[in-house]
């Protein structure tokens, strides 16, 4: 039995995890994903998480009371999926709505997989190739194909898309507002953002750092949304509340491949961390770095504002990997890393 030992993607943290506490850390060994539990974590914030239930996470554990677990303690939270191969294995843990997600393919040196219209370039790593997948908060939660082709050879798979958990809100919107959303070049700016990231280098990061000091989020990525009067959609990425002026740092080490002003997302910045993978940064008041710069994670790339389309000061941070907006909270914790 072929045994993995990698960083993997967390999934929906607990909101007041996302701050000043130190990331914990889960891994993966053979096909199952184990969590240390963390001060102030339960069962049920554990089970928002990964996407599973309570009564499911006591049972994987032989827990008689689940009301009562302590930090320190390692908990089976989720068992992965070990598929054999014609000439190897495949391990992944199965995808949630708008979230994303890795897979480790041994026994082959190339290779690729298709998953929901889009197609990942699987690239090596310390046990063999792997591939950071996304799947869209939209995403009806059903079975979807998945095409692995390796070395010419192809192995048709199904993964099941467990849904999102998402809740609902209604942003009231000033009529000026409303004719911002309104605006026919709104779409020519969607596609500028996703043109903007590159889908090819290597990844350069293992985990985000807060993007600012004291901010708190006021609205988790999925949330589905009403626009004034106008539609319903969803919420693309994290809301952070803080002062004007706050300093927005890099959550990660990349290279900068959009810096101006834009008509929604106000003065805006685009990291580029490799493998498909950026972050945006919307609503500054202030940019201070210029496309073709590489940043350090940490490093100032702006100020909090409240421009473009905002109801007040705070900081969107945004996750696109391939294009498509995944909810940034598990990258605080850590990515894939085989």
């Amino acid at each position: 039995m072929p045994r993995f030992l990698a960083l993997v993607v967390l999934w929906l943290l607990a909101l007041a995890q996302v701050g000043p506490n130190p990331p914990q850390r889960s891994h993966l060994e053979g096909a199952t994903l184990w969590h240390t539990v963390a001060p102030g974590e339960t069962l049920f914030s554990l089970a928002r998480r990964y996407g599973t239930t309570v009564e499911e996470l006591a049972r994987l554990n032989g827990l008689k009371d689940p009301s009562h677990i302590r930090a320190g303690q390692v908990l089976r939270v989720r068992p992965g999926v070990e598929v054999a191969l014609p000439r190897g294995s495949l391990v992944y843990f199965p995808p949630i709505q708008g979230r994303a997600f890795a897979l480790w393919v041994e026994g082959y040196t190339q290779g690729y997989a298709e998953f929901l219209g889009v197609r990942y370039p699987l690239v090596p790593g310390e046990k063999g190739l792997w591939a950071l997948l996304a799947v869209g908060a939209l995403v009806e939660p059903k079975g979807y194909p998945l095409r692995l082709v390796l070395e010419g050879e192809e192995s048709p798979l199904t993964l099941e898309v467990a849904p999102g958990d998402y809740r609902r809100e209604t942003l009231a919107l000033t009529p000026s507002l409303e004719e911002l959303l309104k605006d026919p070049g709104l779409k020519a700016e969607r596609e500028k953002v996703v043109g903007a990231c590159p889908r090819e280098g290597p990844l350069t990061v293992s985990r985000f750092l807060k993007p600012l000091e004291g901010g708190r989020i006021t609205s988790a990525f999925g949330t589905r949304r009403r626009y004034g009067t106008l539609f319903t959609s969803y919420h693309e990425g994290l809301d952070f509340a803080a002062p004007l002026g706050t300093p927005v740092r890099a959550v990660a080490g990349g290279v900068v491949v959009l810096s101006e002003r834009l008509r929604v997302r106000g003065e805006a910045v685009i990291l580029s961390h490799g493998m498909g993978l950026c972050t945006g940064y919307w609503h500054l008041s202030e940019r201070r770095v210029r496309v073709g710069e590489r940043v350090k994670g940490g490093q100032v790339i702006g100020l909090l504002g409240s421009t473009g389309l905002s109801t007040g000061p705070h900081l969107h941070l945004e996750v696109r990997l391939f294009g498509i907006p995944v909810d940034p909270a598990p990258f605080f914790q850590g990515l894939p890393s085989p």
